[in-house]
Parts: structure tokens; sequence; C-alpha cells
């Protein structure tokens, strides 16, 4: 697989093409927070054959660009989103988000339908209409309280503050800590900490960008709701709220998949699950 940087709107992303054309739609990857495009590398073997897959780096992650004056929102992200995706020549998509990028991929499809076939969210964040609900842990609250310090600190404090907040997203500490060491490396650079510090004030602001996607009848497509069971973002009742609000929100009905002993990072904790339930959205 070979990469290539994409010009959008004045900055690059970094973006990946895995399988072959074939007659179904293609699929694009979407990762969310402090990750990267490293996230789905156990999914794409997993997936449907006959599908042109897409991966990308959102901007400040990976290997894309610092944002630099650019918007870290989820609306600044979708914005990017789908001008990578007209660069690309995908007039439509099969659109897979996790974390984050969940929110991303169900604010195309609220503003975009005509460019989504289908729809899976994975371990959803920053996807919520209710004003108060929880859309952070309390560690990575914290961790954004600190912005102003951290900018004055080495870059090195935050990215293990960092660690620190996000080890619980993993349902297997150890394997999450190697993880998180690879996903955070970009943020140990000066460039790399004013990305994270970019994106951690954009999550505030992130929340209320989802109030219209999940208005009734906003989503279109077939779309799957795909959680860990133990993922701390979505807790029962907060799960029980989102999981309603979304079923209002789509046209059709709402697929709802827990997969037991996950946490939130299901791409990696049960790679083969997923790949099968893409599978089982492209059939209905």
């Amino acid at each position: 697989m070979r990469g290539e940087f994409v010009d959008v709107g004045g900055v690059r992303l970094y973006c990946y093409a895995f399988g072959q054309r074939g007659a179904g739609h293609p699929i694009v990857l979407i990762h969310g927070c402090f990750t990267s495009s490293r996230l789905w590398q156990d999914v794409l073997p997993r997936l449907p054959k006959g599908h042109r897959v897409l991966v990308l780096d959102l901007l400040g992650h990976g290997r894309s660009d610092p944002p630099g004056a650019a918007s870290m929102t989820v609306a600044g992200h979708t914005q990017r989103v789908a001008t990578l995706l007209d660069i690309m020549g995908l007039r439509e998509a099969i659109l897979v988000g996790h974390g984050m990028g969940a929110a991303i991929a169900a604010r195309v499809a609220h503003t975009q339908p005509e460019r989504v076939s289908q729809l899976m969210l994975v371990n959803p964040a920053l996807l919520t209409n209710v004003p108060r609900d929880a859309y952070l842990t309390r560690r990575i609250q914290r961790v954004a309280a600190l912005v102003p310090l951290w900018k004055r600190l080495s870059p090195t404090w935050m990215a293990s503050a960092l660690h620190a907040a996000l080890l619980p997203c993993f349902a297997h500490r150890d394997v999450g800590a190697r993880s998180l060491d690879v996903y955070l490396k970009p943020f140990m650079l000066r460039q790399g900490r004013d990305a994270a510090c970019a994106q951690l004030t954009a999550l505030a602001a992130s929340r209320y960008d989802s109030v219209d996607t999940l208005a009734p009848n906003a989503i279109r497509c077939e779309t799957y709701l795909v959680v860990g069971s133990t993922d701390p973002f979505l807790r029962d009742a907060r799960l029980r709220r989102l999981r309603d609000a979304l079923q209002d929100a789509t046209l059709r009905d709402l697929g709802v998949h827990v997969l037991p002993g996950v946490a939130h990072v299901a791409p990696e904790e049960a790679p083969d699950r997923l790949g099968t339930l893409v599978g089982e959205l492209l059939a209905r």
C-alpha cells in the first residue's frame, strides 16, 4: 500500500487505497481523536472483497499536516473529508467512522446524503443531542482543561497525560499501552503538541455540531451503530439515549450491535467481528 498527500484547502491530508475496484461502492474509513489510519490495519483484510477502500489521516493526526489555523471541530474535519472525497472521485461511498470519526461520518451523511450509501458508527463520540450529556470521560476533560499549561511545557508532558487518559479506552491495558505509544508519537514534537492542544480545545465546540445531525429523519441511509460493552464513553444510560436519538434521526431501522468484552477501540479489539458487520450492512 502506497499512500499519498492530498492538498485540501491549503493543508495536506495523508491517505491510501486498499483492495481492488469492484462492483460495490467504495468504503471510507475515518479514525477518531488521537489515533490515525493505523487503527484500521487489522480490519482492512477482513472487509468484503470487491470494494475499493480509502483510509485517511485526519488533519493534525498521523502523517497529515499540523492544523495551523484550520478548524479541528467535527464540522471542520467533515468539510475536509468531503472535499477529499471529491478530489478522489468518490461520488458515493460507504462511510465507517470510529469515535470522533463516527460523528464526522454522520455529519457527512446528514449534509450530503447523496454521497453516502451506508453508514457505520463505531464507538461514536461527540454524537449527542442532549445538551448536558457527558461527551468526554472525566480524565480527558481534565487534560483538556489544562491546555494553557501544556502549551508552556515540553510536548512529552501532554503526551504522557493523554496516554494515561486514553488507556481506559482499551479493554486490555497492555495492548492499549503499546498502541498509544504509536498513536501519540507525532504529538511528542512541538507541532504535534500544538495540534493536540487545538484538537482538545475543539472538542468542546464539537459537542454542538451533532444537533442538526440527530434531528428527526436527518440520516437517510442504512445505518449501523456498533459499540463495545465496556466503552467508557457509552455507559448504559448514555448508550440508551444515543440509540434512541439515532433511531429518530434515521429514516430506516437502526441496526444496533454490542460487542462483548470490547471497550472503545473496537477496530483493534474486534477486527473480525467488525469486518463481518460491514459485510452484513452491505447485504441489507
